[in-house]
Protein backbone atom coordinates (compact mmCIF):
# COMPACT_ATOMS: atom_id res chain seq x y z
CA UNK A 1 0.00 0.00 0.00
CA UNK A 2 1.50 3.38 -1.03
CA UNK A 3 1.41 6.48 1.15
CA UNK A 4 -1.64 8.04 -0.51
CA UNK A 5 -3.67 4.88 -0.12
CA UNK A 6 -2.58 4.64 3.49
CA UNK A 7 -3.68 8.22 4.15
CA UNK A 8 -6.99 7.63 2.35
CA UNK A 9 -7.64 4.62 4.53
CA UNK A 10 -6.87 6.63 7.67
CA UNK A 11 -9.33 9.33 6.58
CA UNK A 12 -12.07 6.78 5.97
CA UNK A 13 -11.43 5.18 9.36
CA UNK A 14 -11.58 8.58 11.04
CA UNK A 15 -14.87 9.50 9.36
CA UNK A 16 -16.44 6.12 10.15
CA UNK A 17 -15.50 6.54 13.82
CA UNK A 18 -17.74 9.60 14.13
CA UNK A 19 -21.05 8.80 15.79
CA UNK A 20 -24.42 10.07 14.61
CA UNK A 21 -25.27 13.46 16.01
CA UNK A 22 -28.17 15.89 16.22
CA UNK A 23 -26.54 18.68 18.21
CA UNK A 24 -23.78 20.80 16.69
CA UNK A 25 -22.30 21.75 20.08
CA UNK A 26 -21.80 18.06 20.85
CA UNK A 27 -20.49 17.20 17.40
CA UNK A 28 -17.80 19.88 17.00
CA UNK A 29 -15.59 18.81 19.97
CA UNK A 30 -15.80 15.18 18.83
CA UNK A 31 -14.97 16.09 15.23
CA UNK A 32 -12.09 18.35 16.33
CA UNK A 33 -10.55 15.55 18.39
CA UNK A 34 -10.86 12.96 15.62
CA UNK A 35 -9.56 15.33 12.95
CA UNK A 36 -6.63 16.42 15.11
CA UNK A 37 -5.63 12.82 15.75
CA UNK A 38 -5.93 12.10 12.03
CA UNK A 39 -3.82 15.13 11.12
CA UNK A 40 -1.19 13.99 13.57
CA UNK A 41 -1.00 10.54 11.94
CA UNK A 42 -0.93 11.90 8.38
CA UNK A 43 1.71 14.48 9.26
CA UNK A 44 3.94 11.86 10.86
CA UNK A 45 3.50 9.51 7.89
CA UNK A 46 4.45 12.18 5.34
CA UNK A 47 7.45 13.45 7.31
CA UNK A 48 8.78 9.96 7.95
CA UNK A 49 8.39 9.11 4.26
CA UNK A 50 10.34 12.23 3.26
CA UNK A 51 13.10 11.38 5.71
CA UNK A 52 13.47 7.89 4.31
CA UNK A 53 13.49 9.14 0.70
CA UNK A 54 16.21 11.64 1.55
CA UNK A 55 18.33 9.16 3.49
CA UNK A 56 18.28 6.72 0.55
CA UNK A 57 20.93 8.98 -1.06
CA UNK A 58 23.39 8.59 1.83
CA UNK A 59 25.97 5.88 2.55
CA UNK A 60 27.38 4.54 5.81
CA UNK A 61 24.34 4.48 8.07
CA UNK A 62 25.09 3.28 11.63
CA UNK A 63 21.86 3.28 13.57
CA UNK A 64 18.49 5.03 13.93
CA UNK A 65 17.51 7.62 16.50
CA UNK A 66 13.98 8.61 17.36
CA UNK A 67 13.07 12.23 17.96
CA UNK A 68 9.86 13.85 19.09
CA UNK A 69 8.55 17.16 17.87
CA UNK A 70 5.75 19.31 19.26
CA UNK A 71 3.66 20.54 16.33
CA UNK A 72 0.27 22.31 16.03
CA UNK A 73 -1.16 18.87 15.19
CA UNK A 74 0.24 17.25 18.29
CA UNK A 75 3.35 15.26 19.09
CA UNK A 76 5.18 13.75 16.11
CA UNK A 77 7.72 10.91 16.39
CA UNK A 78 10.16 10.23 13.57
CA UNK A 79 13.30 8.14 13.14
CA UNK A 80 16.46 9.38 11.46
CA UNK A 81 19.67 7.52 10.66
CA UNK A 82 23.07 8.37 12.12
CA UNK A 83 26.07 8.49 9.75
CA UNK A 84 29.80 8.46 10.30
CA UNK A 85 31.39 11.55 8.73
CA UNK A 86 34.70 13.38 8.95
CA UNK A 87 33.20 15.42 11.79
CA UNK A 88 32.09 12.32 13.64
CA UNK A 89 28.58 10.89 13.97
CA UNK A 90 25.96 13.09 12.32
CA UNK A 91 22.29 12.97 11.44
CA UNK A 92 22.47 14.35 7.90
CA UNK A 93 18.76 14.61 7.21
CA UNK A 94 18.16 17.10 10.02
CA UNK A 95 20.03 19.87 8.25
CA UNK A 96 18.86 18.98 4.74
CA UNK A 97 15.15 18.96 5.67
CA UNK A 98 15.34 21.77 8.21
CA UNK A 99 14.36 19.64 11.19
CA UNK A 100 14.79 21.87 14.27
CA UNK A 101 17.26 21.09 17.02
CA UNK A 102 14.58 21.78 19.62
CA UNK A 103 11.50 19.61 19.87
CA UNK A 104 9.22 22.67 19.83
CA UNK A 105 8.21 23.99 16.43
CA UNK A 106 7.91 27.81 16.60
CA UNK A 107 4.20 27.89 15.72
CA UNK A 108 3.17 25.61 18.57
CA UNK A 109 5.63 27.30 20.94
CA UNK A 110 4.03 30.64 20.07
CA UNK A 111 0.64 29.21 21.01
CA UNK A 112 1.96 27.92 24.33
CA UNK A 113 3.56 31.27 25.13
CA UNK A 114 0.47 33.26 24.15
CA UNK A 115 -1.59 31.12 26.53
CA UNK A 116 1.03 31.19 29.28
CA UNK A 117 1.41 34.96 29.43
CA UNK A 118 -2.33 35.62 29.42
CA UNK A 119 -3.57 33.10 31.96
CA UNK A 120 -2.36 31.23 35.01
CA UNK A 121 -0.29 28.19 34.09
CA UNK A 122 -2.85 25.58 35.29
CA UNK A 123 -5.45 27.07 32.97
CA UNK A 124 -3.08 27.69 30.05
CA UNK A 125 -1.75 24.13 30.40
CA UNK A 126 -5.28 22.73 30.25
CA UNK A 127 -6.13 24.70 27.11
CA UNK A 128 -2.82 23.91 25.44
CA UNK A 129 -3.33 20.18 25.99
CA UNK A 130 -6.93 20.37 24.82
CA UNK A 131 -6.05 22.18 21.58
CA UNK A 132 -2.90 20.26 20.63
CA UNK A 133 -3.19 16.86 22.39
CA UNK A 134 0.46 17.31 23.41
CA UNK A 135 1.02 15.71 26.79
CA UNK A 136 3.46 17.63 28.91
CA UNK A 137 3.45 18.77 32.51
CA UNK A 138 2.35 22.17 33.69
CA UNK A 139 5.88 22.77 34.96
CA UNK A 140 7.33 22.00 31.52
CA UNK A 141 5.00 24.49 29.86
CA UNK A 142 5.85 27.15 32.44
CA UNK A 143 9.61 26.70 32.13
CA UNK A 144 9.35 26.69 28.32
CA UNK A 145 7.39 29.96 28.30
CA UNK A 146 9.89 31.58 30.66
CA UNK A 147 12.83 30.41 28.55
CA UNK A 148 11.24 31.81 25.37
CA UNK A 149 10.82 35.15 27.12
CA UNK A 150 14.50 35.30 27.96
CA UNK A 151 15.39 34.44 24.36
CA UNK A 152 13.10 37.17 23.05
CA UNK A 153 14.68 39.65 25.42
CA UNK A 154 18.16 38.67 24.27
CA UNK A 155 17.12 38.99 20.63
CA UNK A 156 15.57 42.42 21.13
CA UNK A 157 17.99 44.08 23.50
CA UNK A 158 21.43 42.68 22.80
CA UNK A 159 22.55 45.96 21.22
CA UNK A 160 24.84 48.27 23.15
CA UNK A 161 23.50 51.45 24.71
CA UNK A 162 23.75 54.36 22.33
CA UNK A 163 24.78 57.64 23.90
CA UNK A 164 22.43 60.54 23.23
CA UNK A 165 23.71 63.64 21.52
CA UNK A 166 22.28 67.09 21.02
CA UNK A 167 20.41 67.12 17.70
CA UNK A 168 18.21 69.46 15.74
CA UNK A 169 14.67 68.41 16.63
CA UNK A 170 11.88 67.84 14.15
CA UNK A 171 8.30 68.88 14.79
CA UNK A 172 7.21 65.38 15.84
CA UNK A 173 6.84 64.39 19.47
CA UNK A 174 7.34 61.03 21.10
CA UNK A 175 6.56 60.08 24.70
CA UNK A 176 8.59 57.87 27.00
CA UNK A 177 6.72 56.84 30.15
CA UNK A 178 8.58 55.09 32.97
CA UNK A 179 7.44 53.57 36.25
CA UNK A 180 8.11 50.70 38.64
CA UNK A 181 5.89 48.05 40.22
CA UNK A 182 6.80 45.57 42.94
CA UNK A 183 6.64 41.93 41.86
CA UNK A 184 6.36 38.99 44.32
CA UNK A 185 9.24 36.51 44.23
CA UNK A 186 9.31 33.02 45.73
CA UNK A 187 11.63 31.37 48.26
CA UNK A 188 11.09 34.22 50.73
CA UNK A 189 12.84 36.73 48.47
CA UNK A 190 10.07 39.25 49.05
CA UNK A 191 9.35 41.76 46.32
CA UNK A 192 11.54 43.16 43.57
CA UNK A 193 10.78 46.22 41.48
CA UNK A 194 9.85 45.57 37.87
CA UNK A 195 10.71 48.57 35.75
CA UNK A 196 8.22 49.26 32.97
CA UNK A 197 8.52 51.63 30.03
CA UNK A 198 6.00 52.70 27.41
CA UNK A 199 6.84 54.62 24.22
CA UNK A 200 4.36 56.16 21.80
CA UNK A 201 4.05 58.95 19.26
CA UNK A 202 1.89 61.94 20.11
CA UNK A 203 -0.05 61.44 16.85
CA UNK A 204 -1.24 58.09 18.29
CA UNK A 205 -3.05 59.89 21.11
CA UNK A 206 -6.68 59.87 20.03
CA UNK A 207 -8.79 62.50 21.79
CA UNK A 208 -12.55 62.34 22.16
CA UNK A 209 -14.55 65.18 23.60
CA UNK A 210 -15.75 64.41 27.11
CA UNK A 211 -13.79 61.14 27.27
CA UNK A 212 -10.30 60.11 28.30
CA UNK A 213 -7.87 60.00 25.41
CA UNK A 214 -6.79 56.65 23.97
CA UNK A 215 -3.32 55.64 22.81
CA UNK A 216 -3.92 53.72 19.59
CA UNK A 217 -0.40 52.32 19.27
CA UNK A 218 2.31 51.91 21.90
CA UNK A 219 5.42 49.86 22.64
CA UNK A 220 6.32 48.30 25.99
CA UNK A 221 9.51 47.20 27.67
CA UNK A 222 9.82 45.61 31.13
CA UNK A 223 12.52 44.00 33.27
CA UNK A 224 13.49 43.04 36.81
CA UNK A 225 17.12 43.67 35.97
CA UNK A 226 19.14 46.67 37.12
CA UNK A 227 18.25 50.25 36.26
CA UNK A 228 21.27 50.35 33.98
CA UNK A 229 19.97 47.32 32.06
CA UNK A 230 16.51 48.88 31.86
CA UNK A 231 18.01 52.12 30.62
CA UNK A 232 19.74 50.25 27.82
CA UNK A 233 16.54 48.47 26.78
CA UNK A 234 14.53 51.68 26.74
CA UNK A 235 17.21 53.29 24.58
CA UNK A 236 17.32 50.33 22.18
CA UNK A 237 13.54 50.25 21.78
CA UNK A 238 13.46 54.04 21.38
CA UNK A 239 16.03 53.87 18.56
CA UNK A 240 14.11 51.07 16.85
CA UNK A 241 10.99 53.25 16.87
CA UNK A 242 12.38 56.66 15.87
CA UNK A 243 14.98 55.30 13.40
CA UNK A 244 16.44 58.35 11.61
CA UNK A 245 13.86 60.80 12.92
CA UNK A 246 14.79 63.48 15.46
CA UNK A 247 11.59 64.01 17.44
CA UNK A 248 11.01 66.12 20.54
CA UNK A 249 11.00 63.62 23.40
CA UNK A 250 8.64 63.97 26.35
CA UNK A 251 9.46 61.89 29.43
CA UNK A 252 6.63 61.16 31.89
CA UNK A 253 7.31 59.53 35.24
CA UNK A 254 6.69 59.69 38.96
CA UNK A 255 9.06 61.32 41.43
CA UNK A 256 11.65 58.52 41.52
CA UNK A 257 15.12 60.05 41.25
CA UNK A 258 16.47 57.28 38.97
CA UNK A 259 13.83 58.04 36.33
CA UNK A 260 14.87 61.66 35.97
CA UNK A 261 18.53 60.72 36.10
CA UNK A 262 17.91 58.37 33.19
CA UNK A 263 15.96 61.07 31.33
CA UNK A 264 18.70 63.67 31.68
CA UNK A 265 21.38 61.22 30.51
CA UNK A 266 19.53 59.59 27.62
CA UNK A 267 17.21 62.37 26.51
CA UNK A 268 19.00 65.62 27.45
CA UNK A 269 16.71 67.72 25.21
CA UNK A 270 13.51 66.20 26.53
CA UNK A 271 10.57 67.82 28.28
CA UNK A 272 10.24 66.20 31.70
CA UNK A 273 6.71 65.94 33.11
CA UNK A 274 5.74 64.62 36.53
CA UNK A 275 2.88 62.19 35.94
CA UNK A 276 -0.31 63.98 36.92
CA UNK A 277 -1.91 60.71 38.00
CA UNK A 278 0.80 60.04 40.58
CA UNK A 279 0.68 63.60 41.85
CA UNK A 280 -3.09 63.42 42.30
CA UNK A 281 -2.61 60.46 44.66
CA UNK A 282 -0.68 62.75 47.03
CA UNK A 283 -3.54 65.26 46.86
CA UNK A 284 -6.05 62.55 47.70
CA UNK A 285 -4.06 61.40 50.75
CA UNK A 286 -4.21 64.92 52.17
CA UNK A 287 -7.95 65.14 51.46
CA UNK A 288 -8.72 61.79 53.09
CA UNK A 289 -6.74 62.71 56.20
CA UNK A 290 -8.21 66.24 56.30
CA UNK A 291 -11.82 65.18 55.70
CA UNK A 292 -12.10 61.70 57.24
CA UNK A 293 -15.30 59.86 56.21
CA UNK A 294 -16.47 62.88 54.18
CA UNK A 295 -16.36 61.71 50.58
CA UNK A 296 -18.05 64.73 49.04
CA UNK A 297 -15.75 67.16 50.85
CA UNK A 298 -12.75 65.10 49.76
CA UNK A 299 -13.84 65.16 46.11
CA UNK A 300 -14.52 68.90 46.16
CA UNK A 301 -11.17 69.76 47.76
CA UNK A 302 -9.20 67.47 45.44
CA UNK A 303 -10.96 68.86 42.37
CA UNK A 304 -10.03 72.41 43.41
CA UNK A 305 -6.38 71.55 43.99
CA UNK A 306 -6.07 69.71 40.69
CA UNK A 307 -7.39 72.79 38.90
CA UNK A 308 -4.77 74.92 40.66
CA UNK A 309 -2.09 72.46 39.50
CA UNK A 310 -3.32 72.67 35.91
CA UNK A 311 -2.82 76.43 36.19
CA UNK A 312 0.73 75.79 37.48
CA UNK A 313 -0.26 77.25 40.88
CA UNK A 314 1.39 74.49 42.88
CA UNK A 315 2.43 76.85 45.68
CA UNK A 316 -1.25 77.63 46.24
CA UNK A 317 -1.87 73.90 46.70
CA UNK A 318 0.79 73.79 49.41
CA UNK A 319 -0.77 76.81 51.13
CA UNK A 320 -4.24 75.25 50.99
CA UNK A 321 -2.98 71.97 52.42
CA UNK A 322 -1.69 73.81 55.49
CA UNK A 323 -5.07 75.45 56.19
CA UNK A 324 -6.71 72.46 57.83
CA UNK A 325 -7.49 73.35 61.43
CA UNK A 326 -6.78 70.06 63.15
CA UNK A 327 -3.63 68.31 62.04
CA UNK A 328 -3.30 64.78 63.31
CA UNK A 329 -0.29 62.61 62.59
CA UNK A 330 -1.67 61.17 59.32
CA UNK A 331 -2.59 64.62 58.02
CA UNK A 332 0.78 66.13 58.93
CA UNK A 333 2.61 63.32 57.15
CA UNK A 334 0.37 63.62 54.08
CA UNK A 335 0.97 67.38 53.89
CA UNK A 336 4.74 67.00 54.34
CA UNK A 337 4.87 64.34 51.63
CA UNK A 338 2.84 66.45 49.22
CA UNK A 339 4.93 69.56 49.85
CA UNK A 340 8.20 67.66 49.41
CA UNK A 341 6.93 65.97 46.24
CA UNK A 342 5.97 69.29 44.67
CA UNK A 343 9.17 71.10 45.62
CA UNK A 344 11.44 68.26 44.48
CA UNK A 345 9.71 68.22 41.11
CA UNK A 346 9.06 71.93 40.68
CA UNK A 347 10.70 71.94 37.22
CA UNK A 348 8.36 69.19 36.01
CA UNK A 349 4.94 70.51 37.04
CA UNK A 350 4.36 73.49 34.75
CA UNK A 351 1.11 71.89 33.67
CA UNK A 352 -0.39 75.11 32.30
CA UNK A 353 2.44 75.36 29.81
CA UNK A 354 2.29 71.65 28.96
CA UNK A 355 -1.45 71.74 28.30
CA UNK A 356 -1.12 74.91 26.22
CA UNK A 357 1.41 73.06 24.04
CA UNK A 358 -1.00 70.16 23.63
CA UNK A 359 1.18 67.82 25.69
CA UNK A 360 -0.09 64.87 27.67
CA UNK A 361 0.50 65.16 31.39
CA UNK A 362 -0.03 61.53 32.29
CA UNK A 363 -3.57 60.80 33.38
CA UNK A 364 -2.71 57.19 34.10
CA UNK A 365 -1.08 56.14 30.83
CA UNK A 366 2.09 55.08 32.65
CA UNK A 367 0.15 53.46 35.48
CA UNK A 368 -1.91 51.45 33.00
CA UNK A 369 1.33 50.15 31.48
CA UNK A 370 2.30 48.65 34.84
CA UNK A 371 -1.09 47.06 35.15
CA UNK A 372 -1.18 45.59 31.64
CA UNK A 373 2.39 44.28 31.43
CA UNK A 374 3.02 43.14 35.00
CA UNK A 375 0.12 43.30 37.44
CA UNK A 376 -2.57 41.47 35.43
CA UNK A 377 -0.41 38.37 35.00
CA UNK A 378 2.30 38.37 37.65
CA UNK A 379 0.48 39.78 40.68
CA UNK A 380 -2.62 37.62 40.88
CA UNK A 381 -3.64 36.28 44.27
CA UNK A 382 -1.12 33.89 45.80
CA UNK A 383 1.41 34.16 42.97
CA UNK A 384 5.15 34.08 43.60
CA UNK A 385 7.80 33.89 40.91
CA UNK A 386 11.41 33.02 40.42
CA UNK A 387 13.35 36.03 39.18
CA UNK A 388 14.14 34.20 35.94
CA UNK A 389 10.52 33.16 35.43
CA UNK A 390 9.08 36.60 36.06
CA UNK A 391 11.65 38.17 33.76
CA UNK A 392 10.74 35.82 30.92
CA UNK A 393 6.98 36.25 31.25
CA UNK A 394 7.05 40.06 31.46
CA UNK A 395 9.41 40.22 28.46
CA UNK A 396 6.96 38.17 26.41
CA UNK A 397 3.99 40.24 27.61
CA UNK A 398 5.77 43.48 26.73
CA UNK A 399 6.23 42.30 23.13
CA UNK A 400 2.79 40.64 22.92
CA UNK A 401 0.93 43.77 24.10
CA UNK A 402 2.93 46.14 21.92
CA UNK A 403 1.27 47.26 18.70
CA UNK A 404 4.21 46.71 16.35
CA UNK A 405 5.36 43.39 14.83
CA UNK A 406 7.81 42.58 17.63
CA UNK A 407 5.88 39.48 18.74
CA UNK A 408 5.37 38.04 15.24
CA UNK A 409 8.90 39.00 14.19
CA UNK A 410 10.35 36.97 17.04
CA UNK A 411 8.48 33.83 16.01
CA UNK A 412 9.27 34.40 12.35
CA UNK A 413 12.96 34.68 13.26
CA UNK A 414 12.70 31.54 15.40
CA UNK A 415 11.11 29.70 12.49
CA UNK A 416 13.76 30.77 9.98
CA UNK A 417 16.46 29.82 12.46
CA UNK A 418 15.40 26.18 12.29
CA UNK A 419 16.12 25.86 8.58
Amino acid sequence: MDTREQIGQQINEALSSLSDWDNLSDFIPQFHLVWLELGQKVQQTLVQQKIEETEAKYQGARTKREKRYYTPLGEMKVKRRVYLTEKGLEIKVDQELGLPEEKWLPSVLELGCALGINSEFPNSHRLFTQWTLIKLTEKTLASTVEKAGRELQEAEFSAEIRESQAVELSGERIYVGVDGVLTPLNQKQGYKEAKVGVIFWQKEHQKKKGKRGKIRSREYVATLESREAFRGRVQTLYQQIVKEKKPQTVVIGDGAHWIWEMASEQFPNSIEILDFYHLSEYIWKVAKAGFPNQEESQKTWVSQQLEFLKQSQWKTVITNSHQFRRKGKNLREAIENLEGYLKNNSTRIDYKSYLKQGLMIGSGVVESSNRRVVTQRLKQAGMHWSKVGAEGVMALRAAYLSHSNRWSNFWRTSSSGTN
